[in-house]
């Protein structure tokens, strides 16, 4: 931990201690009914506390907060800590937290010991998390393919010539993709590279990545993906070059180090490997109403720890703090939670729930898991669901305003709090986007038909990578995002306007590099055989197919989906405009509807 992050938490936990953590009730006097009525304005959030926490959460000794972990666990107690000092109720029933297992990798079998030979020698390797397990050793000839990028038919692109050598082989495959901006990443990608081998004949994949000085992130989702699996890093490529009878090196200029598509060796490959079940909580603290409806304010805790494939600095091995992703979101959270806890019982119509979501970056695990919880009369009961994430890095006094469109209520509550009364140069310019789907945690509820709004200062350069730190944080502009925030949610208290819900028709984005988009939601922590539906966007093809939310999408064209590296590797099959079979599991019985994709567009 850094000597000024220890200077900060010592002054904030200082400063707790001094402060009393609810505002005392105002006698029942003259006086005090003044004193209740100025309590009906909430103060404004308070800037060192934000930073307390922000300071807390972004420091090295957090090791990038990764589900699971011993890190994982100090922070979800920090959370905890912080809403019980602000007089707040358990969120979840009697607790605080609510548990949940997820999958975070591979690992071994008890006794096991994975293995790699080429030419008769070990390489050194690590384990991926898609391989499936080998029950035995796999020798085969080896088969080096390029990137292992398939074309459009089973002989082309990095297999056209070689589709002979393939079958019943172990291929090694180079990671990354040629600079080549017409490629589509549902080739590129390493899970369908597997699976493109897997389905030309394959017996054994080899991920070669020569320029990663870390091993590749064994994390998150482990999908068996059918096919045994290794991967071999910059330590190992010099025996894997040597037994290909080349030396190297590997350079921009020549990054196959000499490696011909279609060169053949001869070894053997074992992944005796078995998925890890890791226990991760969301946190969550209630502020009492005196009605039934609630408010839900979230952000998610977790980051990537020393990198996860997410990591957009692969093949480093460093702490990924998440000062902005979402050190930022909580910090402002909790900042929120207590500005809003001076308030009276009697100024809040509705409960308001303070969640901090965890395991966001694995596929907003946690906010699923918080809303499947739901009744369906408890999911009626939330009048919506504001989301932080990523609030640290304000430019231009300007703040994205995700989801303005889910209710048609939302701009004209936005217009008027905005604006700062206590401060005009602290009112934010508001930049709205109407779509409550997207990659965070607000997208749950939406799912949900729960009005939304997500709060967001921007993309930066520093996003999932080992520079989003501390020093980059604008306090200042997370405390007007927050303060925002509040005059948001202290107006419905006065008002209790009626929230419709609204669900948007906003084209796919392009930014992925995908040729074709069906406008699904995927379910990414649904535990199915298949890809799992969390809804599907209005006037898209997959609500022309007659698909819905809860679908489990078991079959595009000829390809059987299993997990969503099955349905991503499909994407690259098809063509806009060309109609395709489409089966789902819909309660419990196959129906077979057609699909016809788009071309995705901008907006």
């Amino acid at each position: 931990m850094s000597l000024r992050a220890s200077w900060l938490l010592l002054a904030f936990a200082l400063a707790c201690r001094s402060e009393p953590t609810t505002a005392p009730e105002p006698a029942n006097t003259p006086e005090g009914t003044a004193a209740r009525s100025a309590l009906r304005e909430p103060p404004p959030v308070d800037l060192e506390r934000l930073r307390g926490h922000l300071a807390f959460l972004a420091d090295d000794a957090q090791e990038g907060r990764p589900p699971g972990t011993a890190a994982d666990q100090r922070v979800e107690a920090h959370i905890e800590q912080a809403l019980r000092q602000l007089g707040l109720q358990p969120g979840f029933g009697d607790s605080f937290r609510q548990s949940f297992e997820f999958t975070d990798g591979v690992t071994l079998r008890a006794g096991e010991q994975s293995a790699l030979q080429l030419g008769g020698k070990p390489i050194l390797h690590t384990l991926v998390p898609f391989s499936a397990d080998s029950a035995a050793p796999v020798s085969a000839k080896i088969v080096y393919v390029g990137h292992g990028i398939p074309g459009d038919t089973p002989d082309s692109g990095d297999y056209a010539k070689i589709l002979d050598k393939v079958k019943g082989a172990i291929v090694v495959a180079r990671s990354g993709a040629p600079d080549d901006p017409h490629l589509d990443p549902a080739k590129t990608r390493v899970q369908s590279k597997v699976i493109a081998a897997r389905d030309r004949g394959a017996v054994g994949f080899v991920l070669w990545e020569p320029d990663a000085t870390a091993p590749y992130p064994n994390h998150g989702e482990a999908n068996d993906l059918q096919l045994p699996a290794l991967a071999v890093s910059a330590a190992g490529t010099p025996d894997l070059l040597k037994a290909f009878g080349k030396k190297g090196p590997v350079t921009a200029e020549n990054p196959h180090g000499g490696l011909k598509v279609g060169a053949v060796g001869r070894g053997s490959l074992h992944s005796p490997v078995q998925r890890v079940t890791a226990t991760t909580a969301n946190v969550a603290g209630l502020l009492q109403g005196t009605g039934r409806k609630r408010i839900v304010l979230g952000a998610h805790m977790d980051h990537l720890g020393h990198g996860t494939n997410s990591s957009l600095a692969p093949g480093v091995d460093s702490i990924h703090n998440g000062a902005d992703d979402n050190a930022s979101g909580v910090a402002a959270l909790l900042g929120v939670a207590a500005a809003l806890a001076q308030l009276p019982p009697e100024a809040r119509p509705f409960d308001i729930q303070f969640v901090a979501f965890a395991a966001e970056e694995m596929g907003l695990l946690g906010s699923k898991r918080v809303v499947e919880s739901l009744s369906p009369e408890a999911r009626q009961d939330i009048v919506a669901m504001l989301n932080f994430d990523m609030v640290g890095r304000v430019r231009d006094n300007t703040v994205v305003v995700v989801g303005t469109g889910t209710s048609s209520v939302w701009p004209g509550l936005l217009e008027r709090a905005k604006v700062d009364p206590r401060d005009a140069a602290r009112t934010l310019v508001l930049k709205p986007s109407e779509d409550g789907f997207g990659a965070s945690d607000q997208a749950s509820y939406y799912a949900a038909d729960i009005p939304v709004l997500h709060f967001f200062s921007g993309a930066h350069d520093d996003y999932h990578r080992p520079t989003d730190d501390f020093e980059k944080i604008n306090l200042e502009g997370a405390t007007a995002i927050a303060d925002l925030s509040v005059r948001l949610v202290a107006l419905m208290l006065r008002e209790q306007p009626v929230l419709d819900f609204k669900k948007i028709a906003a084209a796919a984005p392009r930014a992925g590099g995908f040729r074709v988009s069906l406008g699904t939601v995927p379910d990414y922590a649904a535990n199915a055989d298949g890809m799992k539906l969390s809804g599907v966007r209005p006037q898209s093809p997959a609500e022309a197919a007659g698909l819905k939310a809860g679908d489990v999408i078991v079959q595009i064209g000829k390809r059987e989906i299993h997990n969503i590296d099955d349905y991503m590797a499909s994407f690259a099959e098809l063509q806009p405009a060309v109609a395709v079979p489409i089966v789902v599991v819909r309660e419990g019985a196959r129906v077979e509807l057609s699909i016809t994709p788009a071309a995705p567009t901008r907006r």
